[in-house]
């Protein structure tokens, strides 16, 4: 969760329309009857349709760790189809039973649990996202923690913010730029602001999603110490030569938005040019993370 993608909401209906043009229609009638019976009911469930559109709209990538995940082409179960608010039950977070949150204090209110979800978001397609198993079913669950009061018959997420959700939902702009609250240091996800709303955010955010742990910041580490390499041949490479060209297109592809754990890339590549000896200390540490 921490970079933002761009889309109108008028471009994503037209993407779903394209994509299954009865979708919406079907989507509305399930609505409809789940108004109706006040709570989700399930049934033969439909929005696995549309995961072909959020996979391109996200690059491939998981919208909370930005991993980069296979099988575009089959809508492998990579992707997982991710309800941003739980459509069936809510459970309080942070559970106390999982052990990597053992010893963490939340900085605010997370909200309470309840026995009814956000059924009637359940078929909302501003309500969805791709994400991987590891933050979709190991880690997001059905726990969605909030600082306000449970707006639980919204129909639309864009007039939700009243809950004041502490998860930030990376689609369109119904909710803010996840940079403008989560920066990197090197490999390591921190709060942009050190007290706060938005700090309060950034901290459940980064514990929630455990984008520090190891199985990430390893990853990125090797990614960063990479560039590193490439960042420093281009500032020897003379500016007009094949190789800077070269040099330059690497730096470019390791930080465009569909590249994996760009957000990372793209703030070590703006420290390299604002603070190069900075940029060489966390370079370093992060080559200690790999054999």
């Amino acid at each position: 969760m921490v970079i933002n993608y761009g889309v109108t909401r008028a471009e994503l209906i037209h993407r779903i329309n394209a994509t299954n043009k009865t979708w919406i229609k079907r989507a509305k009638e399930r609505t409809v009857a789940y108004a109706r019976s006040r709570k989700f009911t399930g049934g033969t469930e439909f929005w696995g349709q549309i995961k072909r559109v959020y996979i391109d709209l996200q690059y491939e990538k998981c919208a909370y760790c930005e991993t980069k995940l296979p099988g575009k082409v089959l809508s492998s179960k990579a992707h997982e189809v991710e309800h941003f608010r739980p459509k069936g039950r809510i459970r309080r977070w942070p559970n106390p039973n999982l052990l990597y949150l053992k010893g963490f204090r939340s900085p605010c209110p997370t909200g309470n649990e309840s026995a009814s979800g956000y059924y009637l978001l359940a078929y909302h397609p501003f309500n969805y996202a791709i994400a991987c198993t590891r933050c979709n079913s190991t880690l997001k669950s059905d726990y969605f923690p909030i600082r306000g009061r449970r707006l639980l018959s919204g129909r639309d997420p864009s007039r939700m913010r009243a809950e004041d959700a502490l998860l930030i939902y990376p689609i369109s702009d119904i909710d803010v730029d996840p940079t403008d609250v989560i920066v990197f240091d090197g490999v390591l996800a921190v709060p942009r602001r050190q007290s706060g709303s938005d700090f309060e955010r950034a901290i459940v955010t980064i514990e929630f999603f455990q984008l520090n742990h190891e199985d990430l910041t390893t990853r990125r580490a090797r990614q960063l110490h990479s560039l590193f390499l490439i960042l420093e041949s281009r500032r020897a490479a003379l500016n007009e030569s094949r190789q800077a060209k070269q040099l330059d297109d690497g730096i470019a592809v390791a930080s465009r938005p569909d590249a994996q754990f760009s957000a990372c890339m793209t703030a070590f590549v703006a420290l390299h040019k604002s603070d190069r000896a900075k940029a060489t200390m966390l370079a370093n540490e992060a080559r200690k993370l790999f054999p």
